[in-house]
């Protein structure tokens, strides 16, 4: 297992990592010796200067770390792919969340050792150690100033009894040993320049380590005294001249005591010490401050090591996932996503992935199946679309062809593209004003022109309703031109018979005054009377036949409506006015609180529609109090007029009153009703014909478009 981890991290890369790893490791093993070093025993100053050394090594070192790491982050950049770029977004926030830190206690430590050096050695640390050297200095001098003036008393009194102690040496042993005993002198000697003893206190022995140097007895010979401590500081010896004929010279010694020149000692040692670091003290601090730099760099180079290592273990499944994805994205839901080992959130993912993936395939195969249905659906809708004989067109609310049958191209003779509609506005408006809300004649005939031969389409519109709005629209076409042929002939051939029926009749009471004319003047019987009734008959039924042609006439060729906006309130209230005139007795009820609405229409046709409407329901009542009323409301987006009377009301075949020539009054065309259809289904409008429940005669009910 152990041998499988090694392999596996020296094959991805990693001979670089090895190395790393081995030069951290020295560079951090050589901060560790320089830190020790530092505060190690600061009075060896040749260790100090090793130092630099070793921060040169140290450095050298990091300068490698920071080439492979520049080198490793490089690559990653050079490479501008997925896994490079949050590899290096990985490494650079490892970079800032340990380059913040590090470099703030960094320059923390830098600041705060720096003030400690000024601390430890300002101006008032040097005064104190000095002092202290100055005190212990000033104790040995008083040490020094003590025997000057012990030997002057004694040399001044030998000088004075020099007869009588020169004479008398042992007087002259005793004077020193009393003398000695006073000043607490541990050795005192007085000789001749010649070598010889003349008296001698305590052990004190003229060798070559303790005898007077040389100098001493030039000072001496001077007047001056010569003092002079041992190499351990442990004694001070005085050397005085005494007033003799022959060199005579006096030698005392005193001891220092051996606890305070212990202190002394030490003060002076350690002010030593201290004058010595202060002599390296730039050096110590420069170098302290290059091992702070070094460990911020290591730690800086740890982390983005960690860092790239790191991102490793994350982009690699990521990577993983993402391969795995492109197969996906070709429709491939067979591929399943590589499950990590280890219970991670990356196996979770993978999991959740995989159950998606299942979800997929099978909703994929749910839908191939789905497809398959729709297509034998769509193949069997479009057989039967193809084999009828209806033209079938599919267009959007703005009047584009979206679909059509094959019927519907040999119905226009040519090919229906998608902006086929643009040609035939008189569709196209009908297709935006349609609404089945609005009104029930969804049914349009036109008449369409192709390769020189006139056709009759009827049209009928419905709608494509989704989630409660209008998508679209189709249109349904038949070729009526042979129905339309056949009921014209049909038509005519009623309104031949209607017209020679309603001409006779005229003619018969026509043909019977001509002969009676004839006879009263054949047999010369005039009769004034005869021939006016005669006459008038004849006129009165030539104006019936003028009547009944006009009438058809006016049916026969309906003029073209021009439309435009208009107020209904003003072409109903002038109808209105106009048949006041006819009875100025009538009783209309006029109800419209809607005085502003406005219809596109043509104002001459619908004024004809309301005259002879109104009309109708005059002359449909014989009663004294005729009543007609008026009421206009407003129902969704359509207008609704009502129009009632107490006449006689419509007969049971009202539904014929709109065929041409069809009346139920003696002196009717059966024209009127029939042009009022058609007047208001060219508006887009609708008629119908029932009965008065308030007023108990007719009722007609008609609707407009709302503008």
């Amino acid at each position: 297992m152990i041998k499988e981890r090694i392999l596996q991290f020296v094959d991805k890369k990693d001979l670089t990592n090895i190395i790393f790893l081995i030069l951290f490791s020295l560079s951090f093993i050589l901060s560790l010796l320089i830190f020790l070093t530092l505060t190690g025993n600061l009075s060896n100053l040749e260790e100090i200067d090793n130092v630099s050394n070793l921060i040169s090594i140290n450095f050298a070192i990091i300068v490698f770390l920071i080439l492979i790491s520049v080198g490793k982050i490089k690559e990653n950049f050079d490479q501008r792919k997925f896994r490079s770029k949050f590899k290096v977004h990985f490494t650079l926030l490892f970079i800032f969340i340990t380059l913040i830190p590090s470099t703030l206690i960094t320059v923390f430590s830098l600041i705060f050792f720096d003030q400690g050096i000024k601390i430890w050695f300002n101006d008032k640390i040097k005064q104190v150690i000095n002092g202290s050297k100055n005190i212990s200095e000033s104790y040995f001098n008083e040490h020094i100033s003590n025997i000057k003036n012990d030997v002057l008393f004694l040399q001044s009194e030998i000088n004075n009894e020099k007869i009588v102690f020169f004479t008398d040496r042992e007087r002259l042993t005793e004077f020193l040993s009393y003398f000695a005993e006073i000043k607490d002198l541990e050795e005192a000697i007085i000789f001749e320049g010649t070598g010889q003893l003349l008296a001698k206190v305590g052990s004190f022995l003229i060798e070559s380590e303790t005898a007077p140097p040389l100098w001493s007895f030039l000072i001496a010979d001077d007047g001056d005294i010569a003092v002079f401590p041992n190499n351990e500081k442990t004694k001070v010896r005085a050397l005085i001249k005494i007033q003799r004929a022959i060199p005579t010279y006096l030698f005392i010694g005193k001891d220092v005591d051996s606890n305070v020149l212990g202190r002394v000692e030490s003060v002076d040692n350690a002010a030593n010490e201290y004058l010595n670091i202060t002599k390296k003290l730039d050096s110590f601090q420069s170098q302290f401050n290059q091992l702070f730099i070094a460990i911020n760099f290591l730690m800086i180079l740890l982390s983005i090591w960690f860092g790239l290592r790191f991102s490793n273990r994350i982009i690699e499944p990521i990577m993983q996932i993402i391969l795995d994805s492109e197969k996906i994205i070709k429709e491939d839901f067979s591929t399943r996503i590589r499950v990590f080992t280890g219970n991670n959130e990356f196996n979770i993912l993978s999991n959740v992935l995989n159950k998606m993936l299942d979800i997929l395939n099978d909703q994929k195969n749910k839908l191939l199946k789905a497809k398959e249905i729709i297509n034998l659906r769509r193949k069997f809708t479009e057989n039967i679309i193809n084999n009828i004989n209806t033209g079938i067109i599919y267009v959007d609310l703005n009047g584009k062809v979206l679909l059509s049958n094959k019927n519907s191209q040999e119905i226009f003779d040519k090919k229906i593209t998608k902006d086929f509609l643009d040609n035939h506005n008189n569709i196209k408006q009908i297709i935006k004003k349609f609404n089945l809300d609005k009104i029930k004649n969804n049914e349009i005939q036109i008449k369409y022109l192709a390769n020189y031969k006139l056709k009759f389409l009827n049209i009928k519109i419905s709608e494509i309703i989704e989630k409660n709005s209008v998508k679209g629209f189709i249109l349904s076409i038949d070729d009526v031109s042979e129905l339309v042929s056949a009921q014209k002939h049909a038509a005519w051939s009623n309104v031949a018979r209607y017209m020679a029926h309603e001409i006779k009749n005229p003619l018969t009471p026509i043909k019977l005054s001509a002969q009676r004319l004839e006879k009263t003047f054949i047999e010369n019987k005039v009769n004034k009377k005869s021939i006016l009734d005669c006459t008038d008959t004849i006129k009165r039924q030539v104006n019936n036949i003028q009547t009944l042609v006009s009438d058809f006439s006016n049916f026969a060729r309906m003029p073209e409506s021009v439309f435009k906006e208009v107020k209904l309130s003003k072409i109903i209230e002038t109808q209105i006015k106009t048949i006041k005139i006819l009875d100025n007795k009538i009783k209309f009820i006029y109800k419209n609180k809607f005085k502003e609405l406005r219809i596109n229409c043509d104002e001459n046709q619908i004024g004809r529609v309301f005259l002879n409407i109104l009309k109708n329901s005059y002359e449909s009542s014989e009663k004294k109090n005729k009543v007609i009323s008026v009421q206009v409301y407003i129902e969704k987006k359509l207008i609704v007029i009502i129009i009632e009377d107490n006449g006689t009301g419509f007969p049971e075949n009202r539904d014929k009153l709109f065929e041409p020539y069809i009346t139920n009054k003696i002196n009717g065309t059966g024209l009127g009703l029939a042009i009022c259809k058609k007047i208001i289904e060219d508006h887009g409008g609708e008629i119908n014909l029932l009965d008065s429940e308030e007023y108990g005669g007719a009722c007609v009910r008609l609707k407009f478009i709302r503008v």
